[in-house]
């Protein structure tokens, strides 16, 4: 087996080339932290390319890199079905499935465009020119660092740190034409400009454009950011609950969280099972 190029979908000119996960990857990837999977990620699609010509995944989208590990993972294993679980709004009981990775599509598809989008927004009216873009692989190591320190839900302080965070991954996705290299500098200054906006008639607009340049640049899996954490649409799952008797059949289209060590290659026992100690 072998695993075919792939096609960086924000930029589908530059093609990857991955080797196949071998037993010294398992073992290295086994066990993977919950709360460093975004530096996990990076280290991993980095190692396992081949070639002469490597390209840094902590430069490539949130997509590009969850698309990789998915590509990686439904060309390199025989057995490419998840179970997921999810709590049914038609009947309120959890149901479990089982997702096969190869039916899923790069349904958002490849760019044929650059992957930006440039608006003008002013701040406290003084004009500026903002570079929109999907948030990157430095952007997501820095919100799941952001997200481990999150307080307790029941914390007083719980409320505005989310919001806070919601400030981090606007910053990460609204550039400036004019910025400081050092990349974390550069998103301090973005955060502090956006907190300095008026509400309604700069933040809102900022906040509208970058929905719509998401949208407008989709590629690869079909997924949603939250919070720094990707959610992967699934296919279609009928509720066993519906259609019973002539009913109407529910459908729920759901959004699984996108758990990057899913899809690292981990060291299974089972493939010792048959040597004697």
């Amino acid at each position: 087996m072998q695993i075919p190029y792939y096609p960086l979908p924000s930029n589908p000119e530059v093609e990857i080339h991955f080797h196949m996960p071998t037993v010294a990857d398992a073992m290295s990837y086994s066990g993977a932290s919950l709360d460093q999977e975004e530096a996990l990620t990076t280290r991993y699609l980095n190692e396992m390319q081949s070639g002469d010509v490597k390209r840094d995944a902590c430069l490539w989208t949130a997509q590009d890199r969850r698309t990789a590990l998915w590509w990686i993972f439904c060309h390199s294993r025989l057995d490419t079905v998840l179970s997921v679980s999810y709590q049914c709004s038609h009947c309120g009981e959890e149901h479990y499935f089982d997702v096969d990775m190869r039916t899923l599509e790069m349904t958002a598809g490849l760019l044929t465009v650059e992957p930006y989008i440039l608006v003008s927004i002013p701040v406290n009216g003084q004009p500026y020119e903002w570079v929109l873009k999907p948030l990157d692989g430095r952007a997501m190591e820095h919100l799941e660092a952001a997200r481990c320190c999150l307080p307790e839900d029941n914390s007083p302080s719980y409320k505005e740190e989310v919001i806070n965070l919601k400030l981090m991954e606007l910053a990460h996705q609204a550039h400036l034409k004019d910025q400081p290299s050092d990349f974390l500098e550069a998103a301090q200054l973005r955060y502090e400009l956006i907190k300095q906006m008026t509400a309604e008639t700069e933040f809102s607009p900022l906040v509208a454009q970058i929905e719509l340049m998401n949208r407008t640049l989709a590629h690869g899996l079909a997924m949603k950011i939250e919070k720094g954490q990707a959610n992967l649409l699934l296919p279609p799952h009928p509720c066993p609950e519906s259609g019973k008797e002539g009913s109407e059949v529910h459908i729920t289209n759901l959004y699984f969280p996108f758990r990057n060590r899913d899809f690292l290659p981990d060291f299974r026992p089972q493939w010792m099972a048959g040597i004697n100690n």
